[in-house]
């Protein structure tokens, strides 16, 4: 089976490289093992929340000047990073995601815990602050749903409170999730949003919520609409009669699951092809050069490409591994920049900044992947396998995702 490119890994770089080049009228593949980690996503993109100092940035395009050389924005320049950012945003306006931000300074969104974390884009529904000094809203409501753990009022109440805002809570049920209480498990953000995905539910919550917002100046509420569409979104947005805001749960993300659905119905539109529960178990490296891969589902066909594309991931996808003797990447068993001494992967304080979430495979200025030392000349490398930062602790993952894949597609 031939195609033009070959994409492994299906989440967000991969998906945004595989759109980018179909979108050039290439053959494009996506081989993605599972479910990426989108789904732990909070409908926010970052480009770089925090300096090398945990400060709070406010021009991310300024601050990645004073990034550590190793940084992948300096593989993919820095003059670059705005550009092709600005490239990611039209990518999901032409998916159907819409969003708020995504110009020259950071706004802050609101985490399932209540605390106020820096970000560039979120998408257009989710409660997001200019100005922690300035919040909109005198007096919320704040919507619960009975049973729904994944959901803590009483933080996200208390980071209300210091913005200035007066919170009333109420609790919101209608019949199908009394019923869906009974188990545990289904009480779950994505199976609440499968049940509320059909107008005569929405219209249901919408009314309740109007009748407990009588006092309030705005109701905000978890993220339990709009699975893999804006349409249900819309839908009680505009029979909600106060202005309703959504936060983001704790994962499985709605926002997330959302972003991922209509990336990859893109993606299908341009004529791609996208293989779910498919790994790669190899491929042949000759004279420098990757002639095909092998995967779990096709084990019998060479699947065959003039290039390929590495977008698996770090540790938290298995894009890299480790064991007692080494860091490794694998599907290839490329090089990684990891010490050999494995008593240099991690500080003893929990709560420092632990070195092995630096690490990622080693790339050469065309972000060709080396082997041995030799790059592999129709190999690429793009998102969080590159390593080079360290995305909890600076707030920058998804922008190292969207910037790197689209200046491999460039490239490629």
């Amino acid at each position: 089976m031939k195609f033009d490119n070959i994409i492994i890994g299906g989440g967000l770089s991969g998906l945004l490289c595989g759109i980018a080049l179909a979108r050039e009228g290439r053959h494009v593949a996506i081989i993605a093992a599972g479910q990426s980690t989108l789904h732990f996503s909070s409908g926010s993109f970052d480009i770089l929340g925090y300096d090398t100092g945990g400060q709070q940035v406010t021009n991310p395009f300024e601050a990645i000047h004073a990034l550590d050389a190793k940084h992948p924005y300096h593989l993919v320049g820095i003059d670059n990073v705005p550009l092709l950012a600005t490239q990611a945003l039209r990518i999901f306006t032409e998916s159907g995601l819409s969003g708020q931000g995504g110009m020259t300074h950071n706004h802050f969104r609101m985490t399932p815990t209540g605390s106020l974390r820096p970000t560039w884009f979120s998408l257009d529904d989710y409660l997001t602050v200019q100005d922690p000094e300035s919040f909109p809203y005198r007096k919320v409501l704040l919507v619960s749903v009975p049973g729904f753990m994944d959901f803590p009022v009483s933080l996200v109440t208390e980071g209300l409170r210091r913005l200035g805002a007066q919170v009333e809570t109420a609790s919101m049920s209608v019949p199908s999730l009394t019923h869906r209480r009974q188990s545990p498990s289904e009480m779950r953000s994505a199976n609440l949003a499968k049940v509320l995905a059909r107008d005569k539910k929405l219209q249901q919550v919408a009314a309740r919520i109007n009748k407990a917002a009588s006092g309030a100046e705005a109701v905000i509420m978890p993220a339990i609409v709009g699975l893999d569409s804006q349409e249900a979104v819309e839908f009680i947005r505009g029979r909600v009669q106060k202005p309703l805001h959504f936060l983001s749960t704790m994962p499985p993300s709605v926002p997330g699951v959302r972003v991922q659905t209509l990336l990859r119905k893109h993606f299908a539109s341009l004529g791609g092809v996208y293989m779910l529960g498919n790994t790669v178990t190899g491929g042949r490296i000759k004279d420098g050069h990757l002639h095909f891969v092998e995967t779990s589902l096709l084990p019998d066909e060479r699947l065959e490409a003039d290039d390929f594309v590495l977008a698996t991931g770090s540790f938290a996808s298995d894009g890299l591994k480790a064991n007692y003797e080494r860091v490794y990447e694998p599907v290839f068993d490329l090089d990684t920049t990891a010490p050999a001494d494995r008593m240099q992967w991690v500080s003893p304080s929990v709560f420092d900044d632990q070195p092995y979430m630096y690490y990622g495979v080693r790339v050469n200025a065309s972000m060709q992947a080396l082997k041995g030392g030799r790059a592999i000349s129709n190999l690429y490398a793009a998102g969080a396998v590159l390593g080079g930062h360290n995305a909890a602790r600076q707030a920058d993952g998804a922008g190292v995702d969207m910037v790197t894949a689209l200046r491999v597609a460039q490239r490629i």
